[in-house]
């Protein structure tokens, strides 16, 4: 869940999955948590029996169980005040946090409809859910073609580079980031556009267009984090197990190398099916 959480309550044998994200909780805490860091990608319709069962049964919460199902009932009923009854059963939160909450949640019924859209799709960003993500900064940008915020247009450009990055479309992603970049001048969105432009390029062809937009300052930082992410990626298991499988091609181990590289196909599909679910 991105963080340590001390959990009071039993948690439960069995967990909650959240259907869009797959993410599972087991604890009224995780709950908590998820709830109160992903409110635009919960809507209405996953409280529902599935939810207060698990929390009855699951989590050893009956009273919150109904207290959710009297809310559920009433015709004046919004999605703040279930998550509301979920947030203050316990003491989790503090009351100055329920409050801001609450702000995020009416603040985020004033968003225009693009703008909701995107805080859906980086929410999805953020649990690495990069197909889904690009999918919908897509739709954005084919669905407001004529939008009139840079700021937000950029900041569209710039999310749908991320996730374009992580699935290894870096020619469309330096595309975008440099899209970015020209509607909003984030020297984020450069920095990331030089930075993949350095792992395809030679250095002359990188310092040339860092010279052009003029931030010639950002080359030590760029190969800096170039040679991180090597080091990163030589300690990674799977580049461990890529390791052991060519060592045992370059011996002639044929059916040895071929064990080997079926863990590796299998560790990429499987995480290619967690951003698909």
């Amino acid at each position: 869940m991105g963080r340590v959480i001390l959990c009071e309550t039993q948690p439960a044998e069995t967990s909650y999955i959240f259907p869009n994200t797959k993410i599972e909780v087991f604890s009224y805490e995780e709950l908590c948590f998820y709830i109160y860091n992903n409110i635009a990608l919960i809507s209405e319709e996953y409280m529902d029996v599935h939810m207060f069962n698990w929390i009855e049964n699951g989590l050893k919460l009956p009273m919150l169980a109904g207290q959710l199902r009297a809310v559920k009932e009433k015709d004046s009923t919004d999605l703040t005040d279930l998550l509301t009854t979920i947030l203050t059963y316990k003491e989790f939160y503090t009351v100055s946090e329920v409050k801001e909450f609450i702000y995020q949640m009416e603040r985020m019924k004033g968003l225009t409809p693009p703008q909701f859209r995107k805080m859906q799709a980086d929410g999805f960003l953020r649990y690495r859910k990069y197909l889904k993500a690009a999918s919908i900064y897509d739709e954005l940008l084919e669905q407001y073609p004529d939008m009139q915020n840079d700021n937000l247009l950029g900041a569209i450009y710039h999310n749908k580079a991320v996730a374009l990055a992580h699935n290894f479309e870096l020619k469309e992603a330096m595309e975008a980031y440099l899209k970015a970049y020209e509607l909003t001048g984030n020297p984020r969105s450069i920095f990331e556009y030089l930075l993949l432009m350095a792992t395809l390029r030679e250095r002359e062809e990188v310092a040339v267009l860092a010279k052009f937009h003029g931030v010639e300052d950002m080359l030590g930082e760029i190969y800096e984090a170039i040679d991180a992410a090597v080091t990163d990626v030589t300690g990674s298991p799977i580049y461990h197990r890529l390791e052991k499988a060519m060592y045992h091609y370059q011996k002639n181990y044929l059916a040895d190398f071929n064990r080997k590289m079926d863990t590796v196909i299998e560790h990429l599909k499987s995480e290619f099916r967690e951003q698909t679910a």
